[in-house]
């Protein structure tokens, strides 16, 4: 399962043509998601989600199939917003324990 973070959960969103712009009070830094990374931290705001219903959310919001959405693509951003610490895999966390 894959959850937001405390820092994930305090961010602030501005929209900007079509880039988010949002600022991450925990670290006093300024981030620019592009649609598709703006909506896997949406997709986690209500609740912890699997990797598959995470890209069943997003590739439904895009409009886009499931299969269409890139695998690679996810992976990339998904692996960002956890490095800027906006996200945690409960799985890892459990399994460190």
């Amino acid at each position: 399962m894959i959850a937001l973070t405390r820092a994930g959960h305090e961010l602030s969103w501005q929209k900007w043509d079509d880039v988010f712009i949002v600022y991450q009070p925990s670290s006093a830094e300024t981030h620019v998601f592009n649609e598709t990374t703006a909506l896997i931290l949406r997709g986690l705001e209500q609740s912890a989600k699997s990797l598959d219903e995470l890209r069943e959310f997003t590739a439904s919001e895009l409009g886009i199939a499931t299969e269409d959405l890139d695998a690679d693509d996810l992976a990339f951003a998904m692996a960002r917003i956890e490095e800027l610490g906006l996200i945690e895999r409960l799985d890892d966390v459990v399994a460190g324990q």
